[in-house]
């Protein structure tokens, strides 16, 4: 995950104006995968707005990767601005590599409440690949795959508080027919039928009995075996590879 600059030189128009046409230039890079989170810093300078944001890769601002709604946006900006002026500013410590693999077996879809990396990890090396590494998914934008990742990150966040919602957020992480799964699944489908490669779904277990029940679970979609014996890129202790699901043993029991 890089940081990066991006200049936008005042010309004509009013503030407002000029604001709502950078946001929505914002907006549309975060759904075509070439900006990462959900808060973009401007800060106001002499004759110019700077944004600040974080990019999967290097180059992932790089027109090669613009969609139809990048495009528009740009082209309406250009009738205000000069154009966007981009400094890549460097590398995030605290991010995670990526994938370098030259074709990865499989794909595993993955976030946290504390991420803002993309979702998609490879199965061979578990590092981050950039959404816009593959094909669009919805409507030439990844639009169903973040709106998946906000709401799991939500359901993620009442949980690890431990107040609010807590019961409610854990159903909607672990349960094979909650609306969330149901909605994952649905993305995982997706992201499987423009790459046409397997790709997992992980199921969150929070808490259970003891550590003698929890290996003895078997796979909640086909009833198989699915543990293992030793857990897979230390995350994930039951693997249904024909159900292409992925579970962890209770935190409480381990």
């Amino acid at each position: 995950m890089y940081t990066v600059k991006v200049e936008f030189k005042i010309a004509i128009g009013s503030e407002e104006e000029q604001l709502d046409l950078i946001n929505l230039l914002l907006g549309s890079w975060r759904m075509n995968g070439q900006v990462l989170g959900r808060e973009f810093p401007i800060a106001q300078t002499k004759g110019a707005y700077t944004a600040f944001v974080q990019t999967p890769d290097k180059d992932s601002l790089g027109s090669q990767f613009n969609n139809k709604y990048v495009r528009k946006n740009l082209h309406r900006l250009d009738e205000k601005f000069t154009a966007p002026q981009v400094s890549l500013l460097g590398k995030d410590p605290n991010s995670s590599s990526l994938c370098e693999c030259i074709s990865p077996s499989s794909y595993i879809l993955y976030t946290t409440y504390l991420s803002t990396e993309s979702p998609l990890k490879c199965g061979d090396c578990f590092s981050e690949i950039p959404l816009s590494k593959i094909p669009k998914t919805f409507d030439d934008e990844y639009y169903n795959i973040l709106h998946w990742v906000s709401d799991f990150q939500n359901c993620d966040h009442l949980q690890m508080n431990c107040t609010v919602g807590e019961r409610f957020a854990l159903n909607q992480l672990s349960n094979l027919s909650s609306p969330l799964t149901k909605e994952g699944l649905s993305v995982r489908d997706s992201i499987q039928d423009v790459t046409g490669k397997k790709t997992f779904y992980y199921l969150y277990k929070g808490s259970g009995r003891n550590h003698e029940s929890e290996i003895a679970r078997k796979c909640p979609s086909c009833g198989g075996e699915w543990f293992l014996e030793e857990r897979f890129h230390g995350i994930f202790d039951f693997v249904c590879k024909g159900c292409a699901l992925l579970s962890n043993i209770a935190w409480n029991c381990r």
